[in-house]
């Protein structure tokens, strides 16, 4: 049965997902298109450090879609725990025969 609770952790889950794929795609992207040295011509001005320490320069743009995944990065981290602890807390998503029997006890 689809209840708003399962809805809500699917929604969060999707939130972390789509914040984790997000930043390693532009980390690896950048790290393996954008230029490793100043180029002032084509306008790739702005340091970065991607991908664990590679130096690269990029548009304006390109540091700010950088800059804007990277402080979503923590929402959505944060979304994730709480899909978590609802997940754990409720078993909604749980396999099969791992929830409690409760009618053995009444």
């Amino acid at each position: 049965m689809v209840t708003i609770r399962k809805v809500l952790i699917v929604l969060l889950c999707f939130v972390f997902f789509a914040g984790l794929g997000t930043v390693v795609s532009v980390h690896f992207y950048y790290s393996s298109h954008l230029p490793r040295v100043l180029n002032e011509q084509s306008g790739h001005i702005y340091r970065m450090i991607v991908n664990h320490g590679f130096i690269v320069y990029g548009t304006e743009r390109e540091s700010q879609l950088l800059n804007i995944a990277e402080k979503s990065f923590p929402f959505s981290c944060i979304c994730g725990l709480i899909a978590g602890v609802l997940n754990f807390k409720y078993r909604d998503f749980s396999p099969p025969g791992s929830k409690p029997d409760l009618r053995r006890h009444a």
